[in-house]
């Protein structure tokens, strides 16, 4: 038995774990299922960015991405 002074560990992070788009899928609708306001979805689609190699998406990599999940966005007047 390894002595826990030895130990590393490290925070998880879902990021990590998110490649194939039945990930992305799966990783949303636990998001939403959880939820309680927009602010978990925000959460959410940042780990799925951040999943994929950064912080920003052109906006046509973002649609097509809500696209792959079956999600789509709308804009609406404020």
């Amino acid at each position: 038995m390894i002595p826990s002074s030895l130990l590393e560990t490290r925070e998880f992070d879902a990021a990590n774990y998110i490649e194939t788009p039945a990930d992305v899928a799966a990783y949303l609708k636990l998001a939403a299922a959880e939820g309680e306001g927009p602010e978990e979805l925000t959460s959410a689609l940042g780990v799925i960015l951040r999943s994929k190699g950064g912080q920003r998406l052109s906006l046509a990599a973002f649609v097509g991405l809500l696209h792959e999940v079956g999600l789509e966005m709308r804009v609406s007047p404020v």
